[in-house]
C-alpha cells in the first residue's frame, strides 16, 4: 500500500507571503528533488499552498481555519520507505539521510519554522460510486 506523509508548515515571519510561497514554488523544489534519497525514495511530491485572503474571509465568518501556510505532500511506495528503524521514536528515513540534512535542512531554515511543522503518515482511500472514483471520470 502506498505511505502518504503530508507536513504542515509555517513561513518564517521575516517573509511576506509572497516571498514564501514563490521561494518554495520555485526554488525549494530544486533542493529538495536533488537529493538522491529522495529520488530513490519519494514517488510523487507535491504543494498545498493556503489562500490566505480567503482563510482570513472564512475566519471572519467564524470557521475554524488552520494557521498554516502550507502543506507538503510525500508519497513513498511503503511508509518503510519513508520510515526507518524505531529507536526512541520513530524518525523518517529520508529525514536523517546525511545529504538530506547538509543540502535541504539549511536551504528549509531560510523559509520555514522547523520547529512548528507538524507531519501526519498513512494512506489514500479514493472514493467514488459504482466502481467510479470521484473527480477521475471527468
Amino acid at each position: 500500500m502506498v505511505a502518504h506523509l503530508t507536513i504542515l508548515i509555517k513561513k518564517l515571519d521575516s517573509l511576506s507571503n509572497e516571498e514564501f510561497h514563490k521561494y518554495w514554488s520555485t526554488s525549494h523544489p530544486k533542493i529538495w528533488l536533488s537529493v538522491k534519497v529522495v529520488q530513490e525514495k519519494v514517488l510523487k511530491y507535491s504543494q498545498f499552498h493556503v489562500d490566505h485572503d480567503t482563510s482570513a474571509a472564512l475566519r471572519e465568518h467564524g470557521l475554524p481555519v488552520v494557521e498554516y501556510d502550507g502543506g507538503v505532500n510525500v508519497w513513498a511506495a511503503t511508509t518503510e520507505d519513508l520510515m526507518s528503524d524505531v529507536v526512541v521514536e520513530t524518525i523518517f528515513q529520508v529525514f536523517q539521510d546525511e545529504e538530506y540534512k547538509r543540502v535541504v535542512i539549511p536551504d528549509e531554515e531560510s523559509f520555514l519554522k522547523r520547529n512548528e511543522a507538524v507531519m501526519m503518515i498513512g494512506y489514500d482511500e479514493d472514493k467514488g460510486l459504482d466502481g467510479k472514483v470521484f473527480g477521475l471520470e471527468k
